[in-house]
């Protein structure tokens, strides 16, 4: 008889199942935590948007992506969250000219929200423009 064909003796055959058995509760337990776990998802991640000037909005995505228009040029750039806020990386943002426009949300470098309205901030810190959740 070929030695690698051999039973296993029933010791090591239990032995081998219970180690099958707690790898497999193992598992299901961690799997079970998984769902328990918080979502990765920011209550700042949707589309914000004003009236002031029409047309201006603010998509926050997942992963810390952001994309928008000031009521004027397109913007694209990110974000991220701490303590309560945000703050935006640098904007990028084309450059067209239109008359009558305030691109005031190019100039954002963070954010705080209550409830279903963005207060934006500039860099020194003071209040330019507000959106509301969509």
């Amino acid at each position: 008889m070929n030695p690698a064909h051999r039973l296993r003796p029933s010791s090591e055959r239990a032995v081998a199942g219970r180690s099958i058995a707690g790898a497999s509760a193992l598992l299901l337990a961690l799997a079970a935590l998984a769902g328990c776990a918080p979502s990765s998802a920011s209550d700042y991640t949707g589309t914000w948007t004003s009236d002031h000037p029409t047309g201006t909005s603010l998509d926050l995505k997942d992963g810390g992506q952001l994309s928008g228009n000031d009521g004027c040029n397109s913007l694209t750039g990110t974000w991220s969250e701490s303590k309560g806020s945000i703050t935006f990386g640098a904007l990028a943002a084309t450059q067209k000219a239109c008359a009558d426009v305030d691109p005031w949300l190019s100039k954002a470098a963070s954010a705080r929200s209550d409830g279903d309205t963005l207060n934006v901030y500039d860099e020194a810190g003071t209040q330019i423009g507000v959106l509301d959740r969509k």
